[in-house]
C-alpha cells in the first residue's frame, strides 16, 4: 500500500489540484494565493510544484496533497487516497480485499438506499401517488426526477430494511449509523411515507436525505425532516445542489441561494442551473467557503422574513469577510422561487437581474414596515436598524449606511453611530473579521536572516553560496544543516535540482527547507540587480549581529581583565573592541535596509 501512496502522489499534480479551489498565481518557481483556511487581504498561501507541498506564512497550514483535502474537504486519508488515485488513473489493490472504511459503507449503503426509493417513485405501484403529486402539482418532469434521484419511501415497515440487510447484506447497526432507521428499530424507516430528496456533498457522495410529507399527511408530523448528523452528514457543510451547479456557477461567477430543495429543482428545471438551496436562511462558515471557490458574487432568493433573522445577518457578514458579493432578488408578489419560476420564469429572472446590494435591501426592510416621523416612529425603526448597522463586518461600508440611516431618519450621524458603537460594546453582536491568523513561532533575528539568505541564493545561483562570503557568517543548525546538504549535492551532481535535492534530504530538515523554498514570494519579479543588493543587504546584516556578538564577547573579557589588573591583555582587547566598534558604526552608516531586518 506504501508504493501505491508514493505512486499516487507522484501522479498528482498539488497546484493543479489546489488550483481548483482556489485561485493561484504564479509568483517566481511557486505560486501564491489567499489562504482557504483563514480570511486574509494579502496572499500569503504559497504552492510548490517542485516540492509538490504548500504551506501558509500567515497561519502555517502546511502539507501536501493528502493532507490538503483531509484539512480542507473533511476527507480521512483514505477518502483522499481514493480521490487522488481516482483522478491519477491508479488502481488501488487492497492490503485486505473486501475490508472498507466506514465512511465509505455508509456512502454506499445511501447511494443504495437512493436508488431505492427513486425505483419505488418512478417504477412501483406504491410511488403512484407522490409521482403525481410531483408531475402535476409541482410541475416536475421524468428528466428533472431522475437527474436528482428523487425518491419516494412507503409508509411500509421493513421494507428498506429487507432490501439493504436481507438483500445486499449490510448490518441493520449501519443503517441507524447512516440516519436511515430509527434507534434500535431496525425495520422502521426514517423517512417513511415521504417524497425523498437525496443530499450530495459537491463531490456527488450521498450523504444524507430530507423527506418531505405529502399533502393531506397528518397535521402533527413535520412537513420536512432531515437525516440527523452521522459520520458522513453535516448539515452546514452542505448546498444542496451544489455537486450539479457548481460548474454553472463557475461559467457565470454567480451562485443563486435559494432555501429549500423545490425552490432550486424548479430552478434548474427552468435553465437557472447556478443555483444552490440552503436550509434556512442562514449561511454558515463552511458553506459560505465552499461556495466562495466556485463564484464570488451571490444573489440571494430568500423568504423576505430573513432580513429580521440574526443569523442570516450574521452568515451574510462571514460571506463579505471571505470576498463575497452579496445582493438579494425581491420577489414582490410571490412567496418564494419554486411559485416564482412556476408562474413567471420571466419575471423571475428579472428579478435576479435587478438584485439589490443586501445591507441596501435590509435597511430599506426596515424603513418600509414603520412609515412616520413621530420619535416612536424612529424608535421603532432604531431599534432594528441597529443590529443590522451593526452587522456590517467592513467599517468604511458601515460608515456608508449610518450616514444614509441618519439621513433617512433625520438625526445627526453621531447620534446613529453612539447607538451602533453602544451596540456592538454590549457583545449583542458578533461582527466577523479578517484574522491575520495563527503566526508560527518566533525565530531570532540571526535565523531569520539566514533563512532569508539561503532563500535568496535558492531564487538566483544555489552553486554561488558556497563561494560567498557569506557561508563563514552562517551558524545557526537548520541553515548549517542545509549548507552542508547543498555541499555533498554538489560532490555528486554538477547541476542543481530542486526536486531531487528535497528528495534526498534528511526527514528533520524537510519542514525548514520547505519553509525556505516557499518564502520566494516577493521575488519572482525581482531583476538581478535587485535580488543582488538584497543579498548584499542581508550579508551586511548578518556581518554586523557577528560583529556586534563579538564586541559583547570583548566587553566580558575587558571587564574580566581590569578585575584581574592585567594591563597588557586589557590594552590589546581594548584595541580590538575599538576597531569592530568602528566596524560596526560603518555597518549602522548605511542607511539602506532590507525588508525583515529590523530589531525585533
Amino acid at each position: 500500500m506504501a508504493d501505491q501512496v508514493d505512486e499516487v502522489k507522484q501522479k498528482t499534480d498539488i497546484v493543479a489540484l489546489i488550483g481548483e479551489y482556489v485561485q493561484l498565481k504564479k509568483a517566481g518557481r511557486n505560486y501564491k494565493a489567499l489562504c482557504p483556511f483563514h480570511g486574509e487581504k494579502t496572499p500569503s498561501f504559497m504552492v510548490s510544484p517542485e516540492l509538490q507541498i504548500y504551506k501558509c506564512f500567515g497561519c502555517s497550514e502546511s502539507g501536501d496533497a493528502f493532507s490538503f483535502l483531509e484539512k480542507y474537504d473533511g476527507m480521512d486519508f483514505g477518502e483522499a487516497l481514493r480521490f487522488l488515485a481516482d483522478r491519477a488513473g491508479v488502481k488501488l489493490i487492497s492490503v485486505r480485499p473486501g475490508d472498507k472504511g466506514e465512511k465509505e459503507r455508509l456512502l454506499e449503503i445511501n447511494s443504495l438506499a437512493s436508488r431505492f426509493y427513486h425505483y419505488i417513485l418512478v417504477g412501483h405501484p406504491r410511488g403512484k401517488i407522490a409521482l403525481s403529486y410531483l408531475q402535476k402539482e409541482r410541475g416536475l418532469n421524468m428528466a428533472t426526477l431522475k437527474t436528482f434521484q428523487i425518491g419516494f419511501s412507503p409508509d411500509t415497515p421493513g421494507i428498506l430494511r429487507k432490501f439493504l440487510v436481507e438483500k445486499k447484506k449490510y448490518q441493520d447497526k449501519e443503517l441507524e449509523k447512516a440516519g436511515l432507521t430509527v434507534g434500535d428499530r431496525s425495520s422502521i424507516d426514517r423517512f417513511r411515507g415521504r417524497i425523498i430528496f437525496p443530499l450530495l456533498d459537491h463531490r456527488g457522495n450521498t450523504v444524507g436525505f430530507s423527506g418531505r410529507l405529502l399533502p393531506g399527511a397528518k397535521a402533527d408530523l413535520a412537513k420536512y425532516i432531515n437525516s440527523p448528523e452521522t459520520p458522513i452528514y453535516h448539515k452546514s457543510r452542505v448546498l444542496y445542489g451544489l455537486n450539479l451547479a457548481k460548474i454553472r456557477i463557475k461559467e457565470k461567477k454567480t451562485a443563486i441561494v435559494v432555501e429549500g430543495e423545490l425552490d432550486m429543482i424548479s430552478s434548474w428545471q427552468a435553465g437557472i442551473q447556478n443555483t444552490v438551496a440552503i436550509k434556512g436562511s442562514a449561511f454558515t462558515e463552511d458553506q459560505v467557503r465552499l461556495l466562495s471557490r466556485f463564484g464570488q458574487k451571490v444573489i440571494l432568493a430568500l423568504d423576505a422574513d430573513f432580513a429580521g433573522d440574526t443569523a442570516a445577518r450574521r452568515g451574510i457578514a462571514v460571506a463579505q469577510t471571505h470576498g463575497l458579493e452579496i445582493k438579494v432578488a425581491q420577489l414582490k408578489d410571490f412567496k418564494d422561487p419554486d411559485e416564482a419560476v412556476r408562474k413567471s420564469p420571466k419575471e423571475y429572472k428579472n428579478a435576479l437581474i435587478k438584485a439589490i446590494g443586501v445591507w441596501d435591501f435590509l435597511i430599506d426592510s426596515v424603513f418600509s414596515k414603520h412609515a412616520g416621523s413621530t420619535g416612536e416612529d424612529k424608535a421603532k425603526i432604531s431599534r432594528e436598524i441597529v443590529p443590522v448597522l451593526a452587522s456590517i463586518p467592513d467599517k468604511i461600508v458601515q460608515a456608508h449606511y449610518v450616514k444614509l440611516a441618519a439621513n433617512r431618519l433625520g438625526v445627526s450621524e453621531d447620534a446613529v453611530e453612539g447607538e451602533v458603537e453602544g451596540y456592538i460594546n454590549k457583545g449583542e453582536t458578533e461582527v466577523p473579521k479578517v484574522e491575520p491568523g495563527v503566526k508560527s513561532k518566533s525565530r531570532g533575528r540571526r535565523e531569520l536572516l539566514e533563512s532569508r539568505l539561503l532563500t535568496l541564493f535558492f531564487q538566483k545561483d544555489i552553486k554561488g553560496l558556497l563561494e560567498n562570503e557569506a557561508l563563514s557568517l552562517i551558524e545557526t543548525p537548520l541553515a548549517l544543516r542545509i549548507v552542508d546538504e547543498i555541499k555533498t549535492y554538489f560532490v555528486k551532481n554538477k547541476s542543481f535540482d530542486l526536486a531531487k535535492f528535497s528528495k534526498d534530504l534528511p526527514a528533520e530538515l524537510t519542514e525548514g527547507f520547505a519553509e525556505i523554498i516557499l518564502a520566494e514570494a516577493g521575488f519572482e519579479d525581482e531583476t538581478e540587480e535587485r535580488l543582488n543588493r538584497e543579498m548584499k543587504l542581508v550579508v551586511r546584516e548578518l556581518k554586523y549581529l557577528a560583529t556586534r556578538d563579538k564586541l559583547e564577547v570583548l566587553a566580558r573579557e575587558i571587564r574580566e581583565l581590569e578585575a584581574a589588573n592585567k594591563t597588557q591583555k586589557l590594552k590589546v582587547c581594548q584595541a580590538k573592541f575599538s576597531r569592530l566598534s568602528q566596524k560596526l558604526a560603518s555597518l549602522e552608516e548605511n542607511e539602506d535596509r532590507g525588508i525583515i531586518f529590523e530589531e525585533a
